[in-house]
């Protein structure tokens, strides 16, 4: 059985594990990391933690204790976040493990990341494997017995997934997609294409509908009823299922995949695509999107609000208004990497700092030495 600590168990994504995982046949989860942030999820997280035996530290230092443990588990931000969790606790594995310990980070970062990650990590003498995460709140709390549960996409040493494997079929679907180390990251951003695009898809549907149809009127029982027949069609998509139906239907604008989280991985899904080559019509749609991100946490700076809020500003009364936006922003100008700086550039600063696009050895490297 393994021993696991865990950092970000108290999230939605993470949280869950300590449901799926008791009893604890494959895996016993030694303690779990609490900065103590106030709110009712993480109480209820914090309760299903203690029954599952598992004891709620502060630090870090606590959280690896004498170092009689497999691995930690991070599922917490994006590259920005978690470039600190990285080094700190890679170094407190290899100073206090007596056996080689790993690394399971379950948070979506980009392809450099990944492999910053794995060379520094291994200079530590510890193993590091990316294994993102999709699905949503609700595919991790289905976890492994549904059908709709989560997907884990791994990847990397083929060893260190089929001695995870029997704790990642509790948490969800994993799929090991090759031994490259980035394969996995890569995965979960091609994905985000699809997630994103779909979205621009239902969203453009919406506001026609809404403009055209619906006498300017957002949202209804009419408008859910006639987007949810066009959606069985040829053009359909999950994000009328998954986002725009509770946000027509139910007036629900803040429930799912969080605008600031969703701009940092379409950022990284942008990345992946110049990175790759492919023409700037294919790219720039997702730039766009990260921009109309940007434009929805410039406006409504105190509100957390999910990717299918941009529909409200596509409608005839904001349309003009998120236009300039783009257009005084550089959405448009120079090459598809320039548009994709401008974009980064046009982020709240809270953000801005999680993004870090493009890393190396060198980040994890200067982030150890100024510990």
């Amino acid at each position: 059985m393994l021993k696991l600590v865990y950092v970000g168990g108290l999230g939605m994504m993470a949280g869950p594990a300590a449901i799926h995982l008791t009893p604890a046949e494959s895996a016993q989860v030694l303690r779990v990391h609490d900065r103590g942030n106030p709110g009712k999820q993480r109480d209820r997280f914090r309760e299903v933690w203690r029954e599952h035996g598992a004891e709620l530290v502060p630090t870090f230092e606590q959280l690896i204790g004498d170092g009689a443990i497999d691995g930690v588990v991070i599922c917490a931000g994006k590259n920005g976040d978690d470039l600190p969790l990285v080094t700190q606790l890679s170094g407190l594995l290899a100073q206090r493990c007596m056996k080689k310990s790993f690394i399971l980070h379950l948070s979506t970062v980009s392809a450099s990341f990944v492999e910053a990650a794995v060379l520094f990590c291994a200079e530590q003498g510890v193993d590091y494997v990316n294994y993102p995460l999709t699905g949503g709140p609700l595919g991790a709390m289905l976890g492994g017995g549904e059908p709709k549960g989560m997907l884990i996409l791994a990847s990397g040493e083929e060893k260190i997934y089929k001695r995870l494997l029997p704790t990642l079929e509790k948490l969800g679907h994993p799929r090991h997609f090759g031994s490259s180390p980035t394969a996995g990251a890569i995965t979960k951003l091609i994905g985000q294409h699809l997630v994103f695009n779909g979205l621009v898809g239902i969203s453009t549907a919406t506001a026609l509908h809404t403009n055209q149809l619906n006498e300017g009127v957002l949202g209804g029982e009419l408008q859910g009823e006639y987007l949810g027949f066009l959606n069985g069609g040829a053009g359909g998509t999950r994000q009328w299922d998954v986002s725009m139906k509770r946000g027509v239907e139910e007036d629900a604008w803040n429930v799912g995949f969080y605008i600031r989280h969703a701009v940092v991985d379409a950022i990284y899904a942008a990345q992946l695509a110049i990175d790759a080559g492919l023409p700037r019509f294919a790219i720039q749609s997702v730039i766009n999107v990260a921009f109309a991100f940007s434009y929805v946490l410039e406006r409504y700076p105190d509100q957390t609000l999910a990717t299918h809020a941009v529909v409200r500003e596509m409608t005839q009364s904001n349309a003009a208004s998120l236009d300039r936006f783009m257009e005084s922003k550089g959405a448009y100008a120079g090459t598809a990497k320039e548009s994709l700086a401008a974009c980064i550039e046009t982020l709240p600063e809270r953000v801005k700092e999680t993004v870090v696009a493009e890393l190396s050895l060198e980040y994890f490297q200067d982030g150890a030495g100024s510990q």
